[in-house]
């Protein structure tokens, strides 16, 4: 394990779960209703990274506590991210093959 790795105290894991699960909360809302509208392509991919930007949103300026207790920047930015695209996605092409394929 890196002394980096180590560093990191128990508070702040607390605060990047609590990021990772917001994310994937907001991932599948975004697949829902990416699937719910019929969107394709483009606008579907715009309603996903719209959600995830709502998501930095949320931590910056909505729940204070994450942003001021996050020490390292590139985590605040990339915690869940993969997650977050990858759910997204899978819920979007379930929902929508679901309602509109038949």
């Amino acid at each position: 394990m890196s002394s980096k790795a180590s560093e990191i105290s128990p508070i702040q894991r607390n605060i990047y779960r609590r990021m990772y699960y917001i994310r994937v909360i907001f991932a599948i809302i975004a697949g829902v209703l990416s699937g719910i509208l019929k969107l394709e392509e483009g606008l579907g991919l715009i309603l996903g990274s719209s959600f995830f930007i709502l998501t930095y949103l949320l931590f910056r300026f909505g729940i204070k506590s994450i942003y001021t207790n996050v020490k390292d920047t590139k985590k605040f930015y990339t915690t869940g991210i993969f997650s977050y695209f990858l759910i997204w996605y899978v819920i979007w092409v379930i929902v929508f093959n679901i309602i509109w394929m038949r």
